[in-house]
């Protein structure tokens, strides 16, 4: 966990190609989770929804 943390925090060394590639792989990895995260989120606000309408509990 502490690995992932520093890993994260790490300033990239723009003379170290290779950890400036991980960096934008991280950043792409990062931000698919978080358009997955956001979706999953949406998706149950609509099955939620649904489900309230379907056993009649708003008006």
């Amino acid at each position: 966990m502490s690995s992932l943390i520093l890993d994260t925090l790490r300033i990239l060394d723009l003379d170290h190609p290779r950890e400036t590639t991980q960096g934008k792989v991280n950043s792409a990895e990062r931000l698919a989770r978080v358009i997955l995260c956001a979706g999953f989120i949406a998706v149950l606000a609509v099955e939620i929804s649904l489900l309230i309408q379907a056993l009649g509990i708003i008006g």
